[in-house]
């Protein structure tokens, strides 16, 4: 067939109006795809804990080899390390100690037990004190070796930092120099005897050494010594414990000798205070004339307080007369003066006796009878009488009234008079109560400080220790350092963590996709099918067709699924022209295309193999096809196609080989002839085109292409092409309008596969089992 043949229907015999497929082929499924970027804005790449899991079941060799260098440098660095031995001393510190003598008020135990979280750290600072250390130091002569090596060596003693300072001086102009002189002064130690550094060493290698343990709900604590000697770290335990003890019972003895003295010299002090104050108060007294019956209360004051109380008496007794007085003006015989009075009772009862006798008589005689009238005769003379007395008790009232009326009066003057002297002494009391309240103060402090002063003397012969050993030192049998476990387990852990930065650095160095859920989640693209990765070597037949030759094996299985993912791909079921292509070269494309187009020939599909990557042909390669004419000659000149076509030995495949390498092909595949090419495909009976595309970063090619099938395949490599080339040969697809039908990841570690597709590619009878292993 010609060109020209190929440019006329063979339905109409019409030549039609060709036109650039790739502007103006279907420009509503260029809108369409257009609206489809969002899936690529909508990847995810962070890390799950699956990604995790995989990273380490991938790196498990590195990580292991990491862990095993580490724990052997561990072991080695124990073993090579000098052993050194810890003994402990167990004591036991009271709050306070116990007092033969008490006594009240005590400041010693106020101060311990009012605080006793800073007294125990007190004491635990103390046993790590400076002081302490130099007394164990000089008591064990430990600071010896030191001393000898200081005799067996150079006489000579250099200042250190002296011949810089020189330098320093004469080179003052020089900043630099400057510089590091000021740096030199400032790490350089300030002593110059060789004596003092060496003691200084001495005494930070005995602290550093010593470690005090509190034991936690206890008064207990624990005192760890280091050194490679084991007697010689139980001789320093105890002698240190023993020291701290002495000096502690040193230091009670100095408080109680300092206080014996101070107190001395302030009671001597506030005894002459004190004399001289009483000396003033006396003074002061005896020139005002104030006398004082005891410490509050004055002579004058006192009288005052008896005139006042006199003068209470005296208005009581008033009202008594007074009123005594009135009710016998206003009814004498009813007063109760006169009814007391026992002469007018006597009187009232002789005239009440001769009124009964005249009664009595009335009865016999006659009021004139002389009898009659001699009772009436002793009845005035007892009436006249009685008048005469109650006029003697009313004088006796009346005068009693008059002289309470003058007692009070004169008291009242009286207390007049003491209640000005009250006042004068008052005016004067205040400097006496002042000069008192000075004695007063002056006798409290004396007596305080005397009383003290015999308590401090009487305890101060007492001292008793609050520090007990529980438990000496004695010498260790086993080494407490280095420890091989603990060492081991720093080694297992640094291995670990290492071997974790290693993999991490390897990962974010390897950024490729190498797992199936990435492509979804990364790529926002569909997966259709993850092919295994498996090792062959140099001569051996192609992976794609495998798929012929051994429809059993895991790869052909694989290829198998990627065919029935694309016939679900669309409603109409596989696309019947299909784009092979990936971002980069080497990435399987063309032994996928291959092998889909095997796939699709066993179902009974006649499927036409196309080689478009006219810049790299491989398909010929493959197959074992020649290639002096495909593509390229249908494409740049009238070659017919069926020419061209060439069949294979598997059944229902024909291929089309790229041809020679043409200058421009890019200008080939967007003329018109591509697109005629597949237009009478159906015309030669063809069911199936597939076409291998050159790769998409830096050509055109399958972007061309792309836009005349509409169907892309999209090819990616497990664990080597980076997401970044990935995503922008994706990005470039969906920039001409084309979003792939999905992906399709080669390659892949076994590791990476799906546990499910290993069962699936395992199932079957027995006796076909065995040649995975042997295929894998």
């Amino acid at each position: 067939m010609s060109a020209s043949e190929i440019s006329r229907d063979p339905a109409t015999g019409l030549v039609p109006a060709h036109r650039n497929e790739v502007a103006l082929r279907h420009p509503h499924e260029l809108q369409a795809l257009l609206a489809r970027p969002e899936e690529e804005q909508g990847s995810d790449d962070s890390l799950t804990l699956t990604d995790i899991g995989r990273i380490i079941l991938k790196h498990k060799w590195t990580l292991l080899v990491v862990v095993l260098l580490a724990i052997s440098a561990a072991a080695i660095r124990t073993f090579l390390s000098t052993p050194v031995y810890r003994s402990t001393v167990v004591m036991q510190i009271d709050r306070v100690s116990p007092r033969v003598v008490r006594f009240d008020a005590d400041p010693e135990q106020e101060r311990l037990g009012s605080d006793d979280v800073v007294a125990m750290r007190t004491q635990h600072e103390l046993l790590k004190s400076r002081s302490l250390a130099e007394r164990v130091i000089d008591e064990l002569r430990l600071d010896q070796s030191v001393q000898r090596a200081r005799a067996t060596g150079d006489a000579r003693v250099r200042a250190p930092g002296a011949e810089t300072a020189e330098e320093s001086a004469a080179d003052d102009s020089d900043y630099l120099e400057r510089l590091i002189s000021g740096y030199r002064k400032l790490t350089t130690p300030s002593a110059q005897r060789e004596e003092t550094l060496d003691r200084d060493a001495v005494v930070r290698g005995f602290l550093q050494s010593v470690t005090v343990e509190p034991v936690r709900s206890s008064r207990l604590v624990k005192l760890h010594v280091d050194n490679t000697d084991p007697a010689l770290a139980a001789q320093i335990a105890n002698t240190t414990v023993q020291a701290f003890i002495a000096m502690g019972m040193e230091r009670r003895l100095e408080a109680t000798s300092y206080a014996k003295t101070f107190l001395e010299d302030q009671i001597k002090q506030v005894k002459a205070r004190l004399e001289e104050s009483e000396r003033r108060l006396n003074s002061y007294a005896q020139t005002n004339q104030i006398l004082t019956l005891d410490e509050k209360t004055s002579a004058i004051s006192q009288t005052y307080v008896d005139f006042a109380t006199a003068l209470a008496k005296a208005e009581q007794e008033r009202f008594k007369a007074e009123a005594v007085a009135t009710e016998m003006k206003r009814n004498p015989e009813s007063s109760g003066a006169v009814i007391e009075n026992k002469t007018i009772q006597a009187y009232k009862e002789q005239r009440a006796k001769l009124q009964i006798e005249y009664q009595e008589n009335l009865k016999i005689y006659k009021p004139d009878f002389p009898k009659m009238l001699q009772i009436k005769a002793q009845l005035g003379e007892v009436d006249a009488q009685i008048k005469a007395e109650i006029g003697a008790i009313s004088a006796s009232v009346q005068a009693q009234y008059e002289a309470a009326l003058r007692q009070e009066a004169l008291t009242r003057e009286r207390l007049a008079e003491t209640r000005k002297q009250v006042l004068t002494t008052q005016d004067h009391s205040i400097d006496l109560n002042l000069l008192k309240r000075e004695v007063d103060t002056n006798r409290q402090l004396y007596d305080n400080l005397l009383q003290r002063f015999k308590e401090v003397g009487i305890s101060g012969n007492i001292v008793n220790n609050s520090v007990s050993v529980v438990d000496p030192a004695e010498a260790s049998l086993f080494p407490h350092k280095p420890r091989l476990l603990v060492n081991l387990l720093i080694g297992l852990v640094a291995g670990v963590l290492l071997g974790a930065a290693i993999v991490v650095a390897l990962e974010i160095m390897d950024d490729s996709i190498k797992y199936p859920d990435e492509v979804e989640r990364v790529l926002g693209l569909p997966l259709m099918g993850v092919i295994p990765k498996i090792s062959r070597k140099r001569g051996e037949r192609s992976v794609g067709l495998e798929v012929h030759e051994d429809p059993r094996s895991p790869v052909a299985e694989a290829y198998r699924s990627v065919r029935t993912a694309l016939q679900f791909s669309t409603a109409e079921g596989a696309p019947k022209r299909l784009v092979v292509t990936s971002t980069t070269r080497n990435e399987g494309k063309s032994t996928t295309s291959l092998a889909l187009a095997i796939n699709f020939a066993q179902m009974g599909q006649r499927v036409l193999l196309i080689d478009a990557d006219m810049r790299n042909p491989t398909v010929h390669k493959l197959l074992g096809l020649p290639n002096d004419f495909g593509l390229s000659n249908l494409l740049s000149s009238d070659h017919r196609s069926d020419k061209v076509i060439t069949p294979t030995a598997i059944p229902n495949l024909s291929v089309l080989t790229a041809g020679p390498i043409p200058p421009n092909p890019v200008d080939l595949l967007t003329g018109p002839k591509l697109l005629l090419l597949l237009n009478i495909t159906s015309a030669l009976g063809i069911d199936q085109v597939i076409v291998d595309a050159p790769p998409l970063l830096g050509l055109a090619d399958a972007v061309v292409l792309g836009n005349q099938l509409q169907n892309v395949l999209f090819v990616v490599q497990a664990s080597s092409t980076r997401k970044a080339h990935i995503k922008h040969a994706l990005r470039r697809l969906r920039l001409a309008g084309l979003v792939p039908r999905g992906v399709v990841l080669t390659q892949t570690q076994q590791h990476a596969m799906p546990q499910e597709a290993e069962s699936y590619y395992g199932y079957g009878p027995a006796e076909e089992r065995t040649a995975l292993p042997r295929a894998r």
